[in-house]
């Protein structure tokens, strides 16, 4: 979800000068899914597991398992999984939490340059243009439009003496946009930024903004108020 992405972006890209994996837009997608029968037969979600994908390959030990059992199912979970400071993005009743999906492509057990042909053809992903919710049939992607950052603000360069965003001071030098990582207020703000250029560029596709509830909580973090994060501390009672 749009809340998902910026808090990833946040978090993990415009620290960095380049930019994490010189990310310069948010691409946004339609989505059509429907997970496998045996999926609801057996939890009664719509969800399955979200999985973290590195360079297209599932790094987890149970993906495996969850795919050869269900299919390759589209999974979510919520980020953050609480209130607190990491519940910035989206404060319900304004919005829901944010979420990372994950979608399944083939063999999803090894990263893109790995895959073999004999891989795809035993453990195929669920990406397909006319989807059945079958083992091999449980998603469909579609482009919906982007946004480029220099869209947003204007951000001279690494070379230029700007940082977008700095996590120990939670300000950007010559950057105002990412000021406020815990700050709702601020948090909002980007987050209606970004959709009202998506507006703007793409003014019949307004209704792209709606997504299905995550009804999986098995697969949220539990660990973000210690391990994970920016990097900036903040303190709350």
């Amino acid at each position: 979800s749009l809340p998902g992405v910026l808090w990833y972006v946040h978090h993990e890209v415009v620290i960095a000068c380049p930019r994490k994996f010189g990310i310069t837009r948010i691409r946004r997608l339609k989505v059509t899914m429907k997970n496998t029968c045996d999926l609801w037969k057996s939890k009664k979600q719509r969800f399955g597991t979200f999985y973290a994908f590195d360079s297209g390959g599932c790094g987890n030990v149970f993906c495996d398992k969850t795919y050869n059992k269900y299919g390759p199912v589209v999974g979510c979970q919520h980020i953050p999984f609480n209130t607190g400071v990491f519940a910035a993005y989206c404060l319900p009743p304004l919005c829901r939490y944010a979420h990372w999906y994950s979608f399944p492509g083939d063999c999803p057990e090894s990263p893109i340059g790995k895959k073999t042909a004999d891989c795809n053809r035993r453990h195929p992903g669920g990406f397909c243009n006319n989807v059945t919710g079958g083992h091999d049939c449980t998603y469909k992607t579609e482009d919906a439009g982007e946004v480029k950052f220099s869209e947003l603000y204007d951000f001279k360069g690494c070379g230029s003496g700007q940082l977008e965003y700095n996590n120990q001071t939670d300000h950007g030098n010559g950057v105002g946009f990412w000021d406020g990582i815990y700050d709702s207020d601020k948090c909002m703000n980007r987050l209606l930024a970004v959709q009202a250029k998506f507006e703007e560029k793409y003014p019949d596709t307004t209704g792209l903004f709606e997504e299905p509830w995550c009804d999986n909580y098995k697969s949220d973090p539990s660990d973000y108020m210690v391990n994970s994060g920016s990097g900036f501390h903040h303190e709350f009672h």
